[in-house]
């Protein structure tokens, strides 16, 4: 592909093509973020992307607008899917209609599944971001700098900012009631659990960030994120666990109890809500997500979950457990209050790990009030339009 039109600016155009999708790319002073696009992209890709958008379009289509062939514009945009650079979508996706696209049916013969492919630009976080880190390049240090100098000039606003958020809080599990359960099934990581048989578990990508920046990270395990069911077809391996493995390490984070759950909100066409179909353990030290907070001065990082810690300070042993686990220091050790923790309402992410973790149970979670519940977007197209709906206000 070397057609180069060296009046335009490719990366810029892919950077302002990123700004635009739901999740955001913000623009900063220093165009930090640019650099952060020259590592991962070449300029064939940078060129090409840059015309996409979060429309999802057919190989032809997108060939037929750029004036490229179709044949050489399908392999370079199926050479970024793997990269997540560039997603490839069902009608279903596009449209938020359930089932649509997905499948062809004529009376009397067996369904067959639509060959259509459509593809849209996918974004830096969470997107090519994760993908780049995982990869484990030689670079590596350059990219995590360069994020990491993001942030600091003001990187996350667009991203994290917005309601709803990329990902949200998943209280921990035990921490809810049923009838909680019920009415957010995208809470119920025991349900997800019994949903498949094996899970794609993979390494922290923020953790690798920290180590490639500074040579070093927190204790914590590095083979914490995802948990992903899977079709049964796809053999064990390394990163492939079965029910009983997945189960025994998600035990074993859960009972650490200094990590925040990010989970995915799960826009399955399939399911009639929105439900658990992965999440992170994420620590206060590595998390990109929980950091932006601490680096770039935001307000809102992570979507908090609808519920909110409740202290009973009279059962209170003042262990300091809940200060240990409390990844936002909503619990401080305050002399004035007789050496007990103090609890700072307007801190807490409703996570759940200090109650879970309080010996004296004087910590539990109960739910927000109906005027500041956050409903869940049902679908996908729902959740960006709600998106970009809001990132107005963030600019």
């Amino acid at each position: 592909m070397n057609h180069h039109d060296k009046s335009v600016d490719v990366y810029e155009r892919l950077a302002d093509a990123l700004d635009a999708l739901p999740s955001g790319f913000t623009r900063t002073p220093s165009k930090v973020e640019t650099e952060l696009i020259k590592l991962v992209f070449t300029y064939e890709e940078a060129s090409l992307a840059g015309q996409l958008t979060r429309s999802a379009e057919t190989a032809d289509e997108i060939a037929k607008r750029v004036g490229l062939d179709e044949a050489e514009v399908t392999v370079l945009l199926e050479s970024m899917i793997p990269r997540r650079m560039i997603r490839a979508d069902t009608l279903a996706l596009e449209t938020g209609v359930k089932g649509l696209g997905k499948v062809e049916a004529t009376p009397g013969q067996e369904p067959k599944a639509k060959s259509v492919k459509k593809y849209r630009l996918s974004p830096f976080l969470v997107g090519w971001f994760e993908s780049y880190l995982q990869e484990s390049k030689p670079d590596s240090k350059r990219f995590s700098q360069l994020y990491e100098q993001y942030v600091i000039e003001g990187g996350g606003e667009r991203i994290f900012a917005p309601r709803p958020g990329p990902q949200g809080v998943i209280p921990y599990r035990g921490s809810l009631k049923p009838e909680w359960l019920e009415r957010e099934p995208h809470n119920d990581i025991a349900a997800h659990f019994q949903r498949y048989d094996r899970f794609l578990v993979i390494d922290c990508v923020c953790k690798k960030e920290q180590v490639a920046c500074y040579g070093h990270s927190c204790d914590l395990p590095v083979k914490r994120c995802g948990f992903v069911g899977m079709p049964p077809m796809v053999p064990l391996s390394e990163n492939v666990l079965s029910r009983e493995e997945a189960m025994k390490l998600w035990d074993g984070l859960d009972a650490m109890g200094t990590m925040v759950i990010e989970g995915f909100y799960g826009f399955t066409m399939g399911a009639e809500a929105p439900q658990f179909v992965g999440g992170c353990h994420c620590c206060g030290c590595c998390c990109c997500i929980l950091n932006a907070g601490r680096l770039g001065n935001l307000k809102e990082t992570i979507q908090r979950s609808n519920y909110r810690v409740v202290k009973d300070y009279e059962k209170c042993h003042a262990c300091g457990e809940c200060v240990r686990r409390c990844q936002f220091f909503a619990h401080i050790f305050d002399k004035a209050a007789d050496d007990k923790p103090v609890y700072h309402r307007e801190k807490c992410v409703g996570c759940g790990a200090c109650g879970m973790g309080c010996p004296s149970h004087a910590l539990h979670l109960e739910p927000v009030s109906e005027e500041n519940w956050f409903h869940v977007p049902s679908s996908f197209v729902e959740w960006e339009e709600a998106r970009l709906r809001n990132m107005g206000s963030t600019k």
